[in-house]
């Protein structure tokens, strides 16, 4: 279907959980070109396939424009710059050190129940900045959460300090509060319950932190550190780059691909997971996806005639 056009000759449904490596044909045409040039470097093996006939190349009429000798258009008059108003100052910067990945680096990994690590999971779902991980990385940084206890009355992040830590709140109840300025009396804006997470930009871009988060009661929370975090990130990309390299090396469709034209596929498809029993492609419908199964099984179904 995505090389001919044509509609989806049978039906793929997932038996269990799958995690497939999808390229759309658009995406695929972008970064390597005509699929069916790439197949006529190779047609001994697709000799049995049916291509369509190449769209006919769009004729280009070529308008006859009268040369004109061109005049010196005139200068543009300066315009004076205005005056800094007094008193804006600019924006600070933020920079965050590189981060330096040995090949020998492991994880933390910290003992959790079952339950916990139930938890954590979906905690993780409901966030914005974990919950696009693929699995492998999910469970990864699962494993990197640390458990950490305060008591009622404790700052577990505090307004001006470094960010070190992100935390996601177990059980407990905390209230957040600003200074705006920093000399100015705190003022309540926010609160978090059991599932809350905060912390975040000490992950992303290790600036201070903008707020206190204040215990109102003892609390569990669980805490991934900046640099952790960041070389998981690293270590995750990296694995996954490989991987998805070596995959694309085993489907015959791509063999005449260069080593180049695959790394840039790679870095272009998308993991998307689905559950047992799952209609991954459907008879009959438009092909404009490519399917790679990373993990898991499949059936394929085809309807049939009955006389």
């Amino acid at each position: 279907a995505l090389l001919s056009g044509k509609p989806r000759q049978a039906t793929v449904k997932a038996v269990g959980r799958v995690s497939c490596l999808v390229l759309t044909r658009d995406a695929f045409t972008r970064l390597c070109g005509n699929l069916f040039e790439i197949l006529r470097r190779n047609m001994s093996t697709y000799s049995t396939m049916e291509l369509p006939d190449e769209a006919p190349e769009e004729k280009v009429v070529e308008e006859k424009v009268e040369e004109k000798e061109e005049e010196p258009e005139p200068e543009p008059e300066k315009v004076p710059e205005k005056p800094r108003a007094a008193g804006r100052a600019r924006r600070s910067q933020v920079f965050v050190e590189p981060v330096v990945l040995d090949d020998d680096w492991v994880p933390p990994s910290f003992d959790k129940t079952d339950d916990e690590r139930e938890r954590l999971s979906g905690y993780i779902a409901n966030t914005a900045l974990l919950s696009y991980l693929d699995t492998k990385a999910k469970e990864t940084v699962i494993s990197a959460f640390d458990k950490k206890s305060f008591s009622s009355g404790d700052d577990i992040i505090k307004q001006g300090d470094d960010g070190d830590y992100y935390y996601i709140l177990d059980s407990g109840h905390t209230d957040v509060f600003i200074r705006k300025p920093a000399d100015s009396p705190e003022i309540k804006v926010f609160e978090y319950n059991s599932g809350g997470a905060f912390g975040e930009l000490a992950l992303l871009h290790g600036e201070p932190r903008l707020a206190t988060v204040r215990a109102t009661e003892d609390c569990i929370t669980w805490a991934l550190d900046r640099d952790t975090f960041r070389k998981i990130m690293m270590q995750t990309g990296q694995k996954d780059m490989n991987e998805r390299t070596q995959f694309l090396t085993k489907v015959p469709l791509l063999d005449e691909l260069t080593h180049f034209e695959r790394f840039r596929i790679a870095e272009a498809m998308m993991i998307r997971e689905f559950q047992d029993g799952e209609v991954i492609v459907k008879e009959g419908q438009t092909g404009d996806e490519f399917f790679i199964i990373q993990s898991g099984d499949c059936h394929c179904f085809k309807s049939t005639l009955k006389f």
